[in-house]
């Protein structure tokens, strides 16, 4: 596979450039010049295949690797991903299941299965990030469509955080590759600029943004075009506003949907879930489930809804013990509960 960049140049560069470098010399971030797409056979296939094997089906596509499910499933365990259902028609993908307790050993894992015997970068490019997001996520489609979760062809919307945008992304990659992806949520923390950019248009980034920027990029090419992107590119690069007008808008937050959760509701969250689920969920997690109750509470859909726990709560023990009144012992048991 080829790639050119947000610039939107005539250069093309190898998929191995994407393996060593966030960026390309011009500036821009790396996407592919032709996205592979589903169709309907494709999408229904994704059920008889496991999720190692869909996994290595995206990556060989993205890297031109000669990966295998098996490598996959060494790479990362056999069961590093479960599904959770909870009421309300919410799916959560755990996938914090190796022995980290953390997503980005996923990540880190295929990246090294990806490059070979040797790594060109220490961590993983922007583009491997998203790259093993988008794997993932058709992977756990099929995981959704063999367990009942949903019908094929049914519509599946998908909450994701703000935090670097890489989440959001894959998921908005997806959906354009063809997975039946719905309504993106994307729920971001008090303050943050992404809530004015797709609301109303105006992106002013704080320093605490600087980790949106290469990712919004991303979504302002693939929405509005390559001039727009260098646009942003050169006012974010000045520290000046970027603004879109009345007729853009509606493109660029086309079946998006931003929401704020902040730290103390994260909390009540926490507390919630555990007493109607008996399930312990994570903060980072509370905060995409808010940004699920935002959007129903607005929209009134009830779609089936997934979003991502990529840390173990442990992570976040006293938090937690706060937030619900049990013990570290007790959460610990149930940590384990769900581990089984």
């Amino acid at each position: 596979m080829l790639y050119i960049t947000t610039r939107g140049n005539k250069d093309a560069f190898t998929a191995y450039r994407t393996l060593v470098a966030n960026e390309a010399t011009d500036g821009g971030q790396f996407l592919p010049f032709a996205m592979s797409s589903y169709d309907a056979n494709a999408i229904s296939a994704l059920a008889s295949k496991s999720f190692g094997e869909t996994v290595a089906e995206l990556l060989n596509r993205f890297f031109s690797s000669q990966l295998t499910g098996w490598d996959v499933d060494f790479a990362i365990g056999r069961n590093a991903v479960k599904l959770v259902s909870m009421n309300h028609r919410i799916a959560i993908a755990e996938l914090w299941h190796n022995p980290v307790g953390k997503f980005t050993y996923i990540v880190n894992s295929l990246y090294k299965k990806i490059c070979g015997e040797s790594t060109p970068a220490d961590t993983p490019t922007r583009w491997v990030t998203i790259a093993v997001r988008i794997s993932v996520l058709f992977g756990l489609y099929g995981e959704l469509l063999r367990s009942g979760t949903i019908d094929l062809e049914e519509i599946l919307d998908i909450s994701v955080p703000a935090d670097d945008f890489s989440c959001f992304m894959a998921a908005w990659y997806a959906r354009k590759m063809g997975l039946p992806i719905g309504r993106i949520i994307c729920t971001c923390g008090d303050g943050s600029a992404l809530w004015d950019l797709i609301n109303r248009g105006v992106f002013s980034p704080t320093d605490s943004d600087a980790a949106l920027l290469p990712g919004v990029e991303r979504l302002i090419q693939g929405t509005l075009g390559f001039d727009e992107a260098n646009l942003f590119f050169e006012k974010c690069g000045n520290n000046c506003s970027y603004s879109i007008d009345e007729e853009q808008l509606p493109i660029l937050n086309s079946d998006l949907f931003c929401a704020v959760t902040g730290a103390q509701r994260g909390e009540s969250i926490v507390n919630s879930v555990f007493r109607s689920n008996n399930y312990i969920i994570d903060p980072e997690t509370a905060v995409c489930y808010g940004g699920i109750q935002d959007y129903r509470a607005k929209v009134g859909d009830s779609r089936i809804t997934l979003l991502f726990a990529e840390k173990t709560p442990m992570v976040s023990a006293d938090f937690i013990t706060s937030a619900t009144g049990i013990s570290k012992q007790k959460l610990l048991q149930y940590i384990s509960l769900e581990v089984k």
